[in-house]
């Protein structure tokens, strides 16, 4: 049974069927009427194990609500998923949607973007179809993915800065050293502290006090891109650059969001006249130098890599090299 109520921004649509509630709100009461219709149906066919038809972006607006809030990675995967609303293949029925239909639109994309960026795409949409072929969504009872051949990654960027590069970048943020006086300055110590720690943009901006532990020489980073938390030995360098934000904010390290941090650094880097090289390409510059100095698992367990073998490719030892140790 449907129940509609008026509330201050319109109209909230209550249902309870088969012993499932749920409710929504909407502008207008007719669209209100058509969730729950919608929604009750979708029950019904549900507790009767029958594969609930909606369509791929019916299923993205559910994935959005329920599922993509819980992810480090939220913000991007739902910029993502809208875009992907727009594409035709969008207004499909999930469960009639082949690999055919998936390859091609899987071609589409290459024909516009980078093959990163579709794999991107992919990866969410793979994710997309595993929950709505779990028994509670009963979208699809296929897994079309399967047959679809994702495009292969591109070589890992391993550019890194010189020193050069690194004096241009932050004279043109205007720091030159001690405590930060304007945002551009915060933005010069978070690259510095990105080449000294292989933090990324996200982590540093968003580092707290509470989670400095100057005694024990460590960041704790709660949550990372890969939803794991780590710990990021500090070295007296990265202390000292965090020392230097010291009584900017009382909760906060740095004040300046990813955005504006982003903003700020691409200007800068623009100003200087370097090209190809991005804030990212701070924590390969930094993963480069820390290989020198430790090992595989620990430089794993510091920049936050679940597999050690994609770090290989920063051991650039020569056979000779690696002979001189051996004696």
């Amino acid at each position: 049974m449907a129940y509609f109520r008026k509330s201050g921004r319109g109209w909230r649509a209550e249902i309870e069927k088969h012993g499932v509630r749920d409710s929504a709100s909407f502008p207008t009461k007719r669209e209100a009427q058509e969730w729950a219709a919608k929604r009750e149906a979708e029950i019904v066919a549900g507790s009767s194990g029958q594969v609930i038809r909606v369509t791929l972006s019916e299923a993205i607006d559910r994935y959005i609500k329920e599922i993509t809030p819980s992810k480090a990675s939220a913000r991007s995967e739902k910029l993502r998923l809208r875009a992907l609303q727009r594409h035709p293949l969008a207004k499909k029925i999930m469960q009639d949607i082949t690999p055919a239909d998936l390859a091609a639109w899987r071609d589409e994309r290459l024909s516009r973007v980078q093959p990163a960026s579709v794999i991107r795409e992919t990866n969410s949409l793979k994710a997309l179809w595993r929950q709505a072929k779990r028994l509670e969504w009963n979208y699809v009872d296929h897994e079309p993915w399967k047959e679809v051949t994702t495009p292969k990654a591109p070589p890992a960027r391993t550019q890194a800065y010189t020193q050069a590069q690194v004096d241009k970048i932050v004279a043109a943020l205007g720091y030159k050293g001690g405590e930060p006086k304007t945002r551009k300055h915060e933005a010069a110590i978070a690259f510095l502290l990105s080449l000294e720690t292989a933090m990324r943009a996200g982590e540093i901006v968003n580092l707290e006090w509470k989670h400095i532990d100057m005694d024990a020489m460590t960041a704790y980073l709660p949550k990372t891109k890969n939803s794991d938390d780590r710990y990021v030995p500090l070295s007296s360098r990265a202390r000292e650059l965090i020392s230097r934000m010291d009584g900017v904010d009382k909760k906060k390290v740095f004040t300046i969001s990813p955005g504006v941090l982003s903003t700020y650094f691409r200007s800068a880097r623009n100003a200087a006249g370097i090209e190809g090289l991005t804030f990212h390409d701070a924590r390969a510059t930094a993963i480069t130098q820390l290989s020198k100095r430790l090992d595989i698992l620990e430089l794993a367990r510091m920049v936050g890599h679940r597999d050690p073998r994609s770090l290989m490719v920063y051991y650039r030892a020569s056979p000779t090299d690696i002979a001189k140790k051996l004696g």
